[in-house]
């Protein structure tokens, strides 16, 4: 058998193409490399103008995430940049290329196809699923990108060197380590280049769709209540400017505080459980408790003993759909914390509550720091030293100082509610309250009767008070 020596003893002598030639090439391929990575920085931004997610907030990419985006599209767009000047660099036959050369022809058909084909897949799998994922699991670049990024990358850079590393015999580490470095510097600079004024358009999405930069909680267990998460009305507490607290409604339209009796009944009547109605306040975590407290008196003189506090979900893949929650009943006490002209409105078991006596009274004085007894308590050991005070004769008492804001608040409640929890649980509360929860068309009464003996041994009771 007579073999074909042809492929193998093609060579091509780029000593024989123009300098002219060389310089249009690289030209060609940054310019190619400028215009992909344009269009894929202006699709991201074009996805995330119009994606909104279930809570109606707009996608505020974090700055270290949108870097390494750069970096990515601009990685991808030097190296199809670099496939197109490859590819005219021996498209047209000079005088070495006049003969058959299967090799020439082998470089132009991996080069021209490198390009499109990459674009097509990662048009039609990649950057589509990104878009997808992005928008459902959330921004964070490292988490769900980074590795598949990375890899693709090296593939695509190996690719675009396969074939020519088989005609260039001469210096040939010395020539790809210099195209290693002027690629990895190019790339860093075109990442570099914010297509779109990124920081006007952030701000022209937070100003029609705002978001509220909730408090975080590090107790969980109030969450398996979210199977009725969009039935509750929903109010959005937000500063209107720096001295001023405004309330909103889920279209962020501003609601008057003496019109805020008109929107819950509105929502009770329109609702098909109204006794269910539960309110969730998204608040931002800066404001005065002052405010929040003042907005849950409201609600008490409707008889709206429960409130939820919407807290920060720090679970990427769900915090698009919901933030995490805390549960609380609104402690009586506010209507003395807040008198009213007047004869105060009757609240159902306002009475029951006045005449409670208990034998003792834990003050926990919350400002900046937590102080019990007049000794600062660090809220990691918090926890513990309310558990001696839940019992049927005790009840705790929060004070609130001077500019204490909502978060404060927050890590005292979190931190009571935790100790309520575990304190329960010694009597195999946990294991009982989720046998109910899984189980909520059954009528098991010996569990409910047990469930609620536990509940009143260790009650959950607080009263509130300003300096």
């Amino acid at each position: 058998m007579k073999f074909n020596h042809l492929f193998y003893d093609s060579e091509i002598n780029f000593k024989s193409i123009s300098r002219k030639k060389i310089v249009l090439s690289i030209l060609l391929g940054l310019v190619s490399a400028i215009i992909f990575y344009c269009f894929f920085y202006v699709v991201r931004e074009s996805d995330r103008m119009m994606s909104l997610d279930f809570e109606n907030r707009p996608f505020i990419m974090p700055e270290s995430s949108r870097y390494l985006y750069n970096l990515f599209f601009a990685a991808i767009s030097m190296i199809v940049g670099n496939s197109i000047a490859i590819s005219f660099l021996v498209s047209r036959p000079q005088n070495v290329f006049l003969k058959r050369n299967i090799k020439r022809s082998r470089i132009i058909n991996d080069q021209v196809f490198l390009g499109p084909n990459f674009i097509y897949l990662f048009t039609k799998i990649w950057f589509l699923f990104g878009a997808f994922a992005w928008g459902f699991m959330g921004s964070e670049f490292l988490d769900y990108y980074f590795l598949p990024s990375i890899l693709i990358v090296i593939v695509l850079y190996l690719e675009s060197w396969k074939t020519l590393i088989t005609v260039i015999k001469k210096n040939r580490w010395k020539i790809q380590g210099i195209h290693l470095i002027a690629f990895v510097f190019l790339t860093f600079i075109l990442s570099r280049i914010n297509v779109i004024d990124y920081k006007l358009l952030d701000a022209s999405i937070l100003s029609s769709n705002p978001t509220i930069d909730v408090p975080s909680s590090f107790y969980p267990n109030d969450n398996y209540h979210r199977y009725y998460y969009y039935d509750n009305l929903v109010i959005k507490m937000d500063f209107v400017d720096k001295n001023q607290v405004g309330l909103f409604n889920e279209e962020n339209e501003q609601i008057e505080w003496q019109d805020l009796y008109r929107v819950i009944l509105d929502f009770k009547e329109s609702s098909y459980n109204p006794v269910g109605t539960w309110v969730r306040l998204r608040a931002n975590k800066n404001i005065p408790i002052k405010y929040i407290k003042e907005f849950e008196l409201i609600l008490l003189e409707m008889n709206q003993w429960r409130i939820i506090y919407e807290v920060a979900n720090n679970d990427e893949s769900t915090a698009s759909y919901f933030n995490d929650q805390l549960e609380k009943h609104i402690s009586p006490s506010l209507l003395e914390a807040f008198p009213r002209t007047g004869k105060p409105p009757r609240v159902l078991g306002w009475d029951l509550f006045k005449d409670q006596k208990f034998e003792d009274t834990l003050s926990v004085y919350i400002s900046e720091k937590v102080q019990i007894n007049n000794l600062e308590t660090p809220l990691y050991i918090l926890s513990e030293k309310l558990k001696s005070h839940i019992n049927r004769s005790s009840i705790i008492e929060y004070i609130y100082g001077e500019n204490v804001t909502f978060q404060e608040y927050i890590n005292v409640l979190s931190a009571h509610k935790m100790a309520t929890w575990e304190i329960r649980t010694t009597e195999n509360f946990d294991k009982i309250d989720s046998l109910i929860r899984r189980n909520p068309f059954s009528s098991d009464e010996k569990l409910s009767i047990e469930r609620n003996r536990i509940i009143k041994k260790y009650p959950f009771r607080i009263t509130e008070r300003f300096e």
